[in-house]
């Protein structure tokens, strides 16, 4: 199974650059909501979704450090996984292991039967988010084309 590249699986409309939150929980709620509006994922699952995103963060943070945040949960709502991402350039608190405030949030929801692609997805973004050039720039821009253009390009000099 090939480990799937964020600049592939992430839509312009699921990039939310304006956002209005001012606690990681109302992002996920926001984003969430994003999903609904994107018809990733149905209204009447929205609830469930953003309770099990919100249990996850009870359990442990997805704040990994370096200004990022990857909440993520498993769900039988969804049939493939749903990449959503949120720019906070002056950043948001997210209980990160190293305290900093988080300026980019990738959310994943993944299908239940898809847990080892779920965790190979992860360990990839993670990854692909320890390069400072990387996250500077993508906080840098202003638009989801330019945005989904730096990943992809970045992705293609690491293969």
């Amino acid at each position: 199974m090939r480990v799937m590249d964020l600049s592939d699986n992430l839509k312009k409309s699921n990039i939310l650059l304006k956002v209005r939150s001012a606690n990681s929980r109302e992002l996920i709620n926001e984003l969430v909501d994003l999903a609904v509006k994107n018809e990733e994922i149905e209204p009447s699952d929205s609830d469930e979704i953003k309770k099990a995103l919100v249990e996850r963060e009870k359990s442990m943070s997805t704040g990994i450090g370096h200004g990022v945040a990857l909440p993520h949960c498993t769900t039988a709502r969804v049939k493939d996984i749903v990449l959503l991402m949120a720019l906070i350039p002056d950043g948001i608190d997210f209980n990160a292991s190293d305290n900093l405030p988080v300026q980019i949030v990738i959310m994943l929801l993944v299908p239940k039967n898809k847990l080892t692609q779920h965790i190979k997805t992860l360990a990839n973004i993670a990854k692909l988010m320890k390069n400072e050039n990387l996250r500077n720039s993508i906080v840098s821009l202003k638009t989801a084309e330019r945005i989904i253009k730096k990943i992809k390009d970045f992705e293609n000099v690491k293969q």
